[in-house]
């Protein structure tokens, strides 16, 4: 018998649900909580196989069960339903890396389809399924614009934070990072525990100027990466005990933090040269940003991929006409400012937003005296 346990703080629902549910008993039984602790005390005393939990709940939340079955019971698979709002968000939040997502009010059948389907799947896998990750942990939040400051841990007892408000990210530091590259590094953790605090800084204190979105998938593209060389490693050579292949990662980790901190110190160094700078930063062609450095606090996100985009566009556009050479520079002139970007490479592009006080002759010239440099950082 399998035991699947709904939180919600509607009464009614709960009372439909266990009545709807009864001819399934020789299959599953459900168990009710009203609220996040009540569903603790229940995990403690009872095998649990699945948990379907709202967000939005009094005494303790969604959010806050959710963390804390990250350390106490990893192994329960979880499924989460909220009125997600719009769409867009629903859209977003189906489209994680999580078991399921369901939308309220609830459809009945898609609940019970649900269910079979994540007890199915515990049946194929034999009881092994895995729970919400700290990367859709993180756009959950961002959807529900939750203000909140995570702690997180991971197996070898490293330590990161957090900070959200209103959804958005503001800061984050683990070890000697910090920022974007902290966001980064701590995507790339296996088996997180998570646990949810009242904001512990100033809303207004912003650090981090990047999408979640492709600081998440840049922690999972290094994520791969690590995975993918361990395991030829290990093919390679089998006599390596465990703490070798963690030191290796730990080595890696604090190279790529030197390699960032040196870039952007070239960005500041280039900034420092220029006139009414806003922001100046390296991006790559898929979008992700690797160095911002941000001296006013402008908003930088049309730098990533949505510049990308429109490199490429251009470069094909300058190749398909004949004898007028390889593309070197865009300038794009807004109301307020003007927006030079030049390829550093085929990989790359620097991006440099000017106010229209600045002098764009002295950015074009300090722009393409630092090309070589930052192609040879990169």
């Amino acid at each position: 018998m399998r035991h699947v346990l709904i939180v919600d703080d509607e009464p009614s629902l709960l009372l439909s649900i266990e009545s709807g549910f009864v001819d399934q008993q020789e299959r599953f039984k459900v168990v009710t909580a009203a609220h996040g602790k009540e569903a603790l005390k229940i995990l403690e005393r009872q095998t649990i196989d699945l948990v379907i939990t709202d967000l939005h709940m009094p005494v303790m939340d969604g959010f806050e069960l959710l963390a804390t079955m990250s350390s106490r019971f990893p192994d329960i698979p979880n499924v989460v339903m909220s009125a997600f709002g719009t769409p867009k968000i629903e859209n977003q939040l189906k489209s994680l890396g999580t078991y399921q997502f369901l939308d309220k009010p609830l459809d009945f059948d898609a609940l019970e389809q649900c269910i079979i389907s994540a007890l199915d799947t515990l049946d194929e896998q034999k009881g092994s399924i895995t729970g919400l990750s700290l990367s859709n942990f993180m756009q959950l939040i961002e959807a529900e614009q939750k203000t909140c400051t995570l702690h997180v841990y991971n197996k070898s007892a490293h330590k990161g934070i957090l900070h959200f408000s209103e959804g958005k990210i503001l800061d984050a530091s683990t070890g000697t990072l910090t920022a974007e590259e902290a966001v980064i590094e701590m995507v790339t953790w296996d088996s997180v525990r998570i646990s949810i605090h009242k904001l512990a800084t100033d809303p207004k204190e912003v650090h981090i100027t990047s999408e979640l979105m492709l600081l998440l998938m840049e922690g999972a593209r290094l994520k791969d990466e690590t995975k993918a060389s361990i395991s030829s490693f290990e093919e390679i050579i089998k006599g390596f005990d465990e703490l070798e292949s963690e030191t290796e990662q730990e080595s890696e980790t604090t190279n790529r933090g030197v390699f960032m901190a040196g870039l952007k110190e070239l960005l500041k160094e280039m900034a420092d040269e220029m006139d009414g700078v806003l922001s100046i930063q390296v991006t790559g062609m898929d979008g992700i940003t690797i160095a911002v450095h941000n001296p006013t606090g402008a908003d930088v996100d049309a730098f990533s991929a949505k510049f990308a985009m429109v490199m490429k566009l251009i470069d094909k556009s300058v190749e398909a006409l004949n004898n007028l050479g390889d593309f070197e520079e865009n300038l794009v002139q807004a109301q307020n400012a003007w927006i030079l970007t030049r390829f550093i490479g085929k990989e790359y592009y620097v991006g440099i937003a000017v106010s229209r006080d600045g002098t764009l002759g002295n950015v074009r010239l300090v722009a393409g005296k630092y090309q070589e440099r930052l192609r040879k950082a990169l």
